[in-house]
């Protein structure tokens, strides 16, 4: 059975990016449709990691709008838990992630945007430069999606390639950053594990920030009387070299916990990894699904065995998906670097903010983290998120068009919001206009952006 659709704007995959992309486009007048490839509407804010890029290293908030809008909605429903600098090199943003899911689908439903769930794109057909229609199979039907533009969330870029838009992919052997499995426990007891952090800081990453002058003591201290368990033990640290050494956990560069619930008993845990050359096909994520399980439960154990206020934690579960790091970076109108990302570039055509650290994973325990100079934000242009030679395609997250160094910082959850709020509401000025992404008014769209809550200025 086959069914054609027609919309201003088509959204092709509903993680973070694609979230903040279908909302904007909806908000500024567009009719919008999100397709996803499978049930889980919000991708990674879903899994219980906590959301990167929303702060620089200073503090200083660099996403807002949509990304606002979703965390007053969490709050709302009790599931904000707060954002916190983690006294390592990054402020983070915690949630629960279930109220997380469906605090989007009510954003969703407040501004109109249609949804196809297990919808995955089957075909593209397009012509210099022009995508005339896409179509997607789900379980029982084709649904041919005309739109005037349409905007590759997809993570993988899968859009874009099959537009023949040339990419790129891995470090110069190919490999890309591991693949994650993140789980969850629960029935931990915070202030016994922070005691823990305060009497042993050396198993943590603390005192990482260039700019701050305080010992990894002061800073367990500080840790200890917020309260929070967002604790980082470091692969370098006696804790985990010694699990490593003896075969009770994976080669890792860390063991990470995020807090999740209000009482602060139950944490994501983020530890896996699993470095491959390819991390698209369907039987590699295949394998990595059921090797990764391994990882997971040893690693629960050697937390219950090795890590106090952790004695009488209970498995609760892993992520809706894998955790994937890196694949496609398609090549676009510009190509941000690593150096413009350290340096901490500002530009006036600027349409989003990261501030999230360099932060390269590596095979087993190596892992490239660096501060963005003077702890501050770098601007990313319009033409990041225009696929090159495409006249009626964007694209926003971490397939934006980068080199490896670059992408790492803004390959996160917030600098994904910002560059999908970005996207979106330049999408919907293009279809109302008739006119292609490259000749929009970057000005024009700052300006309904910053009216629109996203944050384009300030920071160093």
């Amino acid at each position: 059975m086959r069914n054609q659709r027609n919309y201003d704007v088509a959204v092709i995959g509903a993680g973070s990016a694609g979230i903040a992309a279908a909302i904007a486009a909806a908000k500024n007048g567009a009719k919008t449709l999100l397709v996803e490839s499978s049930s889980v509407i919000g991708g990674d804010l879903l899994s219980g990691l906590p959301i990167d890029g929303c702060r620089t290293t200073a503090g200083e908030w660099i996403v807002g709008g949509v990304f606002k809008e979703l965390l007053d909605a969490c709050d709302d429903l009790g599931g904000y838990i707060g954002s916190i600098y983690d006294r390592r090199n990054i402020w983070v943003v915690m949630v629960n992630p279930k109220i997380m899911g469906f605090a989007i689908l009510k954003l969703l439903a407040k501004y109109g945007v249609d949804i196809l769930p297990y919808s995955q794109v089957d075909s593209v057909t397009h012509e210099n430069g022009k995508i005339t229609m896409l179509t997607a199979r789900a379980k029982t039907e084709f649904f041919d999606i005309v739109a005037k533009q349409y905007i590759d969330c997809t993570g993988d870029g899968d859009v874009a390639a099959m537009c023949d838009v040339p990419y790129e992919m891995g470090d110069e052997n190919g490999e890309l950053q591991p693949m994650t499995m993140v789980f969850q426990i629960r029935n931990i007891y915070p202030k016994q594990v922070l005691q823990f952090v305060l009497d042993h800081p050396e198993n943590c990453g603390l005192a990482e920030n260039p700019n701050s002058p305080k010992s990894a003591k002061e800073l367990a201290q500080e840790l200890y009387d917020l309260g929070f368990p967002k604790v980082f033990f470091s692969g370098k640290g006696p804790l985990l070299q010694k699990g490593i050494a003896s075969g009770e956990l994976h080669s890792c560069s860390m063991l990470a916990f995020n807090p999740n619930a209000t009482d602060l008993s139950v944490v994501t845990v983020n530890t896996t990894r699993l470095v491959t050359k390819d991390c698209i096909s369907a039987d590699v994520l295949g394998k990595t699904m059921l090797e990764l399980t391994e990882q997971v439960e040893n690693a629960y154990r050697f937390i219950k065995n090795n890590i106090p206020g952790c004695q009488d934690a209970v498995l609760d579960g892993i992520a809706p998906r894998l955790g994937i790091r890196e694949s496609r970076r398609i090549l676009g109108e510009y190509y941000l670097t690593g150096d413009e990302v350290s340096e901490g570039t500002k530009r006036e055509d600027g349409i989003a903010k990261g501030g999230h650290e360099v932060d390269i994973h590596g095979k087993d325990e190596k892992h490239v983290r660096r501060t963005i100079k003077n702890a501050g934000s770098y601007d990313i242009p319009l033409g990041c998120l225009i696929p090159k030679g495409m006249t009626n395609l964007t694209m926003a997250g971490r397939c934006l068009s980068s080199d490896r160094v670059a992408h790492s910082s803004a390959r996160v959850m917030g600098t994904c919001m910002a560059t999908g709020q970005a996207v979106g509401t330049a999408a919907a000025l293009c279809a109302q206009k008739n006119i292609k992404p490259t000749e929009l008014s970057v000005q024009e769209l700052r300006e309904i952006l910053r009216a629109q809550g996203a944050i384009l200025d300030g920071t160093d």
